[in-house]
């Protein structure tokens, strides 16, 4: 990427427009007591599959006895009840594959989260760790202790290595691992003082064949993305389903509705990238049809175990939990809900779902969240939907195969039957807003405000290569030994050249503004243009941010490297050591991480890649009041804010995409719509278009 080039062209247009701020977070120097804790956590989480290989951990963990220090505990009840699973053996061995869809293992990673969350200090919370890494199923260790982090206030300032890289497997492909396995075993035992590199090519594993017979296998580059299914766990462990305000003192703004907007984001890139490859909507999840194409995952669970294979034209049947019968009947009362215009409350009572919180009342019960106005009567529709489809291989459990990829938050997003059932959730999420008013032209205008004219670079996608550290994919002997070998992966994932946008707005007052920018399809699949409400199901969020235009002509350059949608990637947990011990022996400054970098959609699949050469898009960007804070967290766009802090966009979240368009009463002064077109190069020089 010429990156120096588009810098000098940034600063160039600085000279004469105002250039959107980054965002709040500055670079902060990482103090050594936080370097020296997060160092620790990273440390719990190198070859998490082995016992520990840092002795002092190992020795800390003996050590620690639980009984003997209740006292530093916030919650002693939750100790004892640990002690007691411990004790009694009831607890997931270690080598069995976690699920939080399993009701008990759910509450065998939520009573361990508890133990580490309880702790009184940071002291407590990483000796315990200590003692838990050891005793515990890694799969519930790595849960239980990421959430830990995330909601620990004395751990806001301490990132955990990326998670593709701690449980590998639910990423890579099998064979890439098996190939890391072994070079691992051809190496072991070879003296040498320096450390060596072994580089294993590990692209999508679909073969033109099954590329042809199978289109779905196409949108493989989006759909089995490292960093794509990294957001989506990552939302999940942000905003567990199960943390209730009630048990942790903590709230999520706008939760319901957040939870709305990202599936359907999701589903609306998923549909944005089919278009752009030739391929049609994606079909809504029907029980009473098969689905037609079936998909191979290609991975390997850590404990050997294939991950099943769904056949072509498979039905979906009920499964021993009756995940059916409890998908339909969930969707069932929610319909009723949308239809009568209200819920029933756990005592019976009736709550309005059209009027204020009522979006956010009809979220969390689609989502599942234990924050629901009655979950035991409208369930956990999303969740159960999922299992159901994982179970599709062995439903009854007769031959002891395990679930397929849509039971984990780590792999749901590879198999194409999600996005399916996304169209079947998305549904009742646009039947709700059916009911709602159309927005009128007082609430999109803006009066006295005007998008004059919008500009950006050229768009261009590209492949690039990406190294995935594999330590955690094979055994070693010893710290010293694992340092002596490097095994990476190296994947081509979508990338895309940064651009500019250049925004010119005419106000006759100054005022501070929130600007909407979206990316749609022009045409369909069948080569038709588009009307904008059959537009609105497909656009995508680039940006949003908020700026103080001022009385005239203002003109606004931002770097779509600051879209408060996305976010970069994150160290790997090589780099992250290495940089924690120069910077704990004074050799270079260590930077944290702000707690909304933790969850972010991948910056690098900003654009959808196209299959010729060119193809057109329609650019809209909006300009609407805004009285929030002029500093706004660098992801919340795309993964919210966090816990106890107000949201600060009052807008409908995919506002004004979100409800029915009609042509005649829509366009207004401070909308602008832009054609564009985004090249995709296949190789050489990114500036030859």
């Amino acid at each position: 990427m010429k990156t120096a080039a588009a810098f000098l062209a940034l600063l160039a247009l600085a000279a004469s427009a105002h250039v959107a701020p980054q965002g709040p977070y500055k670079k902060v120097v990482a103090e050594k007591e936080i370097l020296k804790q997060q160092k620790g956590l990273v440390q719990l989480l190198v070859r998490v599959h082995q016992p520990n290989l840092y002795l002092e951990q190992k020795s800390i963990g003996d050590q620690w006895n639980l009984e003997a220090n209740l006292d530093k505990y916030n919650d002693v009840k939750v100790v004892k009840k640990y002690i007691t699973m411990w004790k009694r053996n009831t607890l997931l061995p270690r080598g069995e594959i976690f699920s939080m869809l399993r009701d008990y293992q759910m509450e065998e990673a939520v009573t361990l989260f508890d133990l580490f969350y309880f702790a009184k200090d940071f002291d407590t919370f990483y000796k315990t760790a200590c003692w838990a890494r050891d005793r515990v199923n890694e799969g519930v260790f790595v849960y239980a202790l990421q959430v830990a982090v995330l909601h620990r206030d004395d751990c806001k300032q301490i990132t955990l290595p990326p998670i593709f890289e701690i449980m590998p497997h639910f990423f890579i492909d099998a064979k890439t691992i098996q190939q890391a396995v072994e070079a691992r075993m051809i190496y072991a035992g070879k003296s040498t003082q320096e450390t060596r590199t072994i580089i294993i090519p590990s692209n999508y594993s679909r073969t033109p064949y099954m590329r042809k017979a199978n289109h779905e296998y196409l949108m493989a580059p989006f759909t089995e993305d490292l960093g794509l299914n990294a957001y989506y766990a990552y939302f999940h462990v942000l905003y567990p389903f199960w943390m209730t305000a009630e048990r942790y003192g903590h709230t999520v703004d706008r939760y319901g509705e957040l939870f709305y907007y990202v599936q359907q984001q999701i589903l609306a890139r998923y549909n944005l990238q089919r278009l752009a490859l030739g391929l049609p909507e994606v079909e809504y999840l029907n029980f009473n049809r098969p689905v037609k194409y079936g998909y191979s995952p290609m991975l390997r669970y850590p404990n050997g175990m294939e991950v099943p294979t769904r056949p072509d034209y498979y039905y979906v049947t009920d499964n021993y939990n009756f995940d059916k019968v409890n998908v339909l009947d969930y969707e069932r009362r929610i319909r009723d809900a949308i239809e009568l215009g209200y819920v029933f409350t756990k005592d019976g009572s009736k709550v309005s779902i059209y009027e204020q919180q009522g979006f956010e009342i009809f979220g969390k019960l689609i989502s599942g969240s234990y924050n629901s106005v009655n979950y035991k009567y409208y369930g956990a529709l999303y969740n159960k939907l999922r299992s159901l489809l994982a179970t599709t291989v062995d439903p009854d459990y007769t031959h002891g195969t395990l679930p397929g990829v849509t039971e984990y938050f780590l792999t749901t997003l590879r198999d194409p039957i999600y996005y399916q059932a996304c169209a079947r959730i998305d549904y009742l999420f646009r039947l709700y807003k059916t009911q709602l008013e159309r927005y009128t032209v007082e609430q999109l205008s803006f009066p006295g405000v005007r998008v004059e004219n919008v500009e950006t670079d050229k768009l261009v996608t590209y492949f690039d290569d990406f190294d995935v550290d594999l330590m955690n994919a094979y055994d070693v002997s010893s710290v010293e030994d694992g340092q002596r070998l490097k095994i990476v992966a190296r994947k081509q994932r979508l990338n895309y050249k940064p651009f500019t946008y250049k925004f010119t707005i005419n106000s006759d007052k100054t005022a501070n503004v929130m600007v909407r920018v979206f990316l749609g399809p022009k045409y369909d699949a069948a080569g038709n243009e588009m009307n904008i409400n059959e537009m609105r199901r497909y656009m995508v969020e680039l940006d949003r941010f908020p700026y103080k235009v001022t009385t005239g002509q203002t003109v606004i350059t931002r770097n779509s490297y600051d879209s408060t949608f996305t976010m970069k990637d994150r160290s790997t947990t090589w780099d992250m050591l290495r940089k924690m011990d120069n910077a704990l022996n004074n050799h270079e400054d260590m930077y944290i991480d702000e707690i909304s970098q933790f969850c972010g959609f991948p910056q690098r699949l900003l654009l959808p890649k196209v299959y010729k050469t060119s193809m057109p898009f329609v650019l809209f960007v909006m300009v609407t009041p805004y009285e929030g804070p002029m500093e706004v967290p660098q992801t919340f766009a795309s993964c919210g804010v966090g816990f106890d802090v107000k949201y600060p966009d009052t807008y409908p979240m995919g506002f004004p995409f979100d409800r029915p368009i009609k042509e005649w009463d829509f366009y207004t002064t401070n909308m602008y719509f832009k054609d564009v077109l985004i090249f995709h190069k296949k190789n050489g020089d990114l500036n030859t278009l």
